[in-house]
């Protein structure tokens, strides 16, 4: 039995769209004539599709979607006392919402403490234990890491942008400012 298959041409006034059932030729062999027929709905048909792009950096003002002109309400948060599972899903929501980019997700949403071998790993360089539901002082966390990437990353302003970015959010998070007109 030979298989041969092909598309077939758009009928005559219509543009061809999308993807084209194929017609598939079958060798009837002892019989003569070759068959041809259409193939059903259930056939695997190969489209190639574009990725969606991959944004890098965080969003400018003008690119942050407020959800079609709605008001985004974050609600307060203890950024003093609050545990590195609840900081990392804080910066999801954050993610989600347009108020940080993708780069600055990922450095709010790692989280070491959280990675299944911590204990074997860098809890046992430092002697601690990982305890993801233990609050820390992440404005502090990353004031810190502010200072170390102004001190020996200097060159680097992108990270520099990111971090100030973080502490900036956080803060506000921390004590948000309600205006009433």
């Amino acid at each position: 039995m030979k298989i041969t298959p092909y598309i077939l041409p758009p009928s005559p006034g219509q543009p061809a769209a999308g993807p084209q059932p194929a017609q598939i030729t079958i060798d009837a062999g002892d019989s003569g004539a070759p068959q041809e027929r259409a193939t059903t709905g259930r056939d695997l048909v190969v489209v190639r599709q574009p990725l969606p792009p991959v944004v890098h950096g965080a969003r400018k003002d003008g690119q942050a979607d407020q959800g079609g002109g709605k008001d985004i309400h974050v609600t307060a948060l203890n950024m003093r006392h609050i545990s590195p599972r609840k900081i990392s899903q804080t910066g999801y929501d954050l993610y989600t919402i347009g108020a940080i980019g993708w780069d600055e997700y990922e450095m709010l949403a790692f989280q070491p403490e959280l990675h299944p071998g911590y204990d074997a790993t860098i809890g046992a360089l430092i002697g601690d234990t990982a305890q993801p539901d233990r609050p820390q002082d992440f404005i502090e966390v990353w004031e810190k890491r502010l200072e170390f990437e102004r001190r020996y990353n200097p060159e680097n302003t992108r990270h520099i942008r990111q971090a100030e970015h973080l502490v900036a959010i956080l803060r506000q998070i921390d004590s948000p400012t309600n205006l009433v007109a």
